[in-house]
């Protein structure tokens, strides 16, 4: 193996020249003394180029205890709100990708509404036998951990959202009621980085913010689906709202929260005794909660940056592409199958619903004690990646979340794909820029990839039909737009990334999200300039294993 270069690709500039003489290379100051851009640009180069050279990689027992599936201390009572059953069959009655029918819709009461789009957004899917990692919901996650959870408050009632028990459960605080943030009806999407395993250190942070990012994109896609209006409070004093809700839950060390604002008419509906019994009020693992760790503090400074968000009004956030996704005609690729006319496999998607969809959607795997994920060869349709690129195009809500991701560049790797030539090709809309032909690509980014094939791992990537990789001049960003915009920054690949997620899954194809890569090996490959870094991969092909599976749709 080649010894990367003594100094990777896009170093911070500079040290921070109001640090303190006895703050550390890469320390962050506490919470009380915000980070500057400079703190921000070290601490992202830790978790992006500078992972390898500075001990952010680890090796991770997976039978190191974390938090995740834990619910916050004051959430473990026994009163609340069911959410509703039926979700399923009303999803099976909406062709991907419209939205579902009006008389449908029309039928619901208001809080019912509610209670199907949220477990259409973060709800179980399935349960896979053999398989190592937790059940599947309907997003993505990192070894299946789901750091980020969902809580609903209307007025003065504050409610956590428990997959497991199906239900909305009430958060009853010490001391009296839960201090609600706005009027209305608000879904609050918060991180907690104990969920994932204390091994990925300060890459917790990323991972946390892009599946907040994942998760805004699943509830306004559940919103638009079922006819719901809805807006992102992004700015500071909806911010510091939305988290004394959070923290009214108990314990943690949590991300700066995300508040969603619902068109729901009516009141809260009343709390009452939910069916079985409540988890136990300590659990073995609740030490985890307040453990002192520096990673995590760090990680939650740098979120606290969306505290200084400036004011504006909430901005309409809507989740499925504009339009229906255009066909390969709309976009400028060739239509149809390969040239040859063989198998293709992510063809059209006109007769799959949108219960099939989540069903479907899949990050790869390997059979039981093996790790990775395995692909095979197939060919793709240029529809299928036509649909893709019409997620992509989709910004995330609100004016200042749109500008960073304008500044995102997408690019794709291809092989098999509707007759396109093999190689990296720019996105542009949603259509392709080509560049030159290179029949290798898989095959040469697979060294950078963090699984390599050995006896008990496969890799998929040689076999992948599409590398879709977002990149971004970090330093550059963090100058125009201040110290939040690393932040912002992961929100914009989470949104994009569930997209790719949604449209891959309509298709039948694996997509796999992936920060663990190499940068350096990557950023040429794909025909980066020096300054401009890989930031996320997203990883789409047919997978080469399958198994029966149990059905935990309601």
């Amino acid at each position: 193996m080649n010894a990367p270069p003594p100094l990777p690709v896009n170093a911070p500039r500079s040290l921070p020249v109001n640090a303190p003489p006895d703050l550390p290379v890469n320390a962050l100051p506490s919470v009380a003394v915000p980070p500057t851009p400079d703190d921000v640009r070290r601490f992202a180069f830790r978790q992006g180029p500078g992972k390898g050279h500075l001990g952010e990689q680890h090796l991770v027992d997976d039978r190191t205890a974390t938090t995740s599936a834990l619910p916050p201390h004051r959430a473990r009572s026994a009163t609340g709100v069911p959410l509703p059953l039926g979700t399923h069959e009303l999803l099976a009655a909406t062709p991907y990708p419209g939205p579902c029918g009006a008389g449908a819709v029309a039928a619901l009461e208001p809080q019912e509404r509610l209670g199907h789009l949220l477990t259409t957004a973060f709800g179980l899917q399935r349960r896979e036998p053999s398989h190592r990692y937790a059940d599947h919901r309907s997003v993505a996650s990192g070894r299946a951990k789901y750091p980020v959870h969902a809580f609903l408050a209307q007025g003065a009632a504050v409610r956590h959202h428990d997959p497991y028990r199906h239900a909305l459960v009430d958060v009853a605080p010490s001391g009296g009621a839960a201090a609600g943030p706005v009027d209305g009806t608000s879904v609050l999407l918060a991180g907690r980085y104990s969920d994932l395993p204390a091994a990925y250190g300060r890459l917790r942070y990323a991972v946390t913010e892009v599946e907040l990012g994942v998760a805004l994109r699943s509830l306004c896609v559940a919103a638009d689906l079922f006819g719901v209006p809805a807006a992102l409070a992004l700015d500071g004093a909806a911010t510091a709202r939305a988290e004394a809700a959070v923290r009214s839950a108990g314990p943690g060390t949590w991300s700066a929260p995300l508040a969603v604002r619902l068109d729901v008419p009516g009141p809260a509906a009343p709390g009452r005794v939910l069916p079985g019994p409540p988890p136990a009020a300590r659990d073995v693992r609740d030490p985890l909660l307040g453990a002192d760790d520096p990673s995590a503090r760090d990680a939650a400074a740098v979120s606290a940056r969306r505290h200084g968000l400036p004011p504006g009004p909430p901005a309409p956030a809507r989740g499925l592409p504009e339009g229906s996704p255009a066909g390969s005609s709309a976009t400028g690729l060739p239509s149809g199958g390969p040239a040859g006319g063989g198998p293709v496999s992510g063809g059209a998607a006109g007769a799959v619903d949108w219960a099939q969809v989540l069903w479907n959607r899949t990050a790869g795997r390997m059979p039981d004690r093996l790790y990775g994920f395995a692909l095979r060869p197939a060919e793709v349709s240029a529809d299928c990646l036509a649909d893709l690129l019409a997620w992509a195009d989709r910004p995330p809500p609100g004016r200042l979340l749109a500008e960073v991701a304008e500044r995102v560049r997408l690019s794709v790797a291809l092989q098999r794909v509707g007759g396109l030539p093999a190689g990296v090709h720019q996105v542009e809309g949603r259509g392709l820029v080509l560049g030159p032909a290179r029949p290798g690509i898989m095959a040469a980014l697979q060294p950078g990839f963090a699984q390599q094939p050995a006896p008990n791992t496969d890799s998929g990537m040689r076999h992948a039909a599409m590398a879709f990789v977002h990149s971004v001049d970090v330093d550059a960003l963090l100058d125009d737009f201040g110290p939040s915009a690393f932040g912002l920054l992961q929100l914009c690949l989470g949104w994009s990334v569930h997209g790719l997620c949604l449209a891959a899954a309509a298709h039948g194809l694996v997509a796999r999200p992936a920060r663990s890569f190499v940068e350096y090996r990557v950023q040429p490959l794909f025909g980066l300039r020096r300054e401009e870094t890989p930031v996320f991969m997203t990883v789409c092909g047919t997978s080469r294993f399958t198994e029966p599976m149990l059905d935990l749709r309601t």
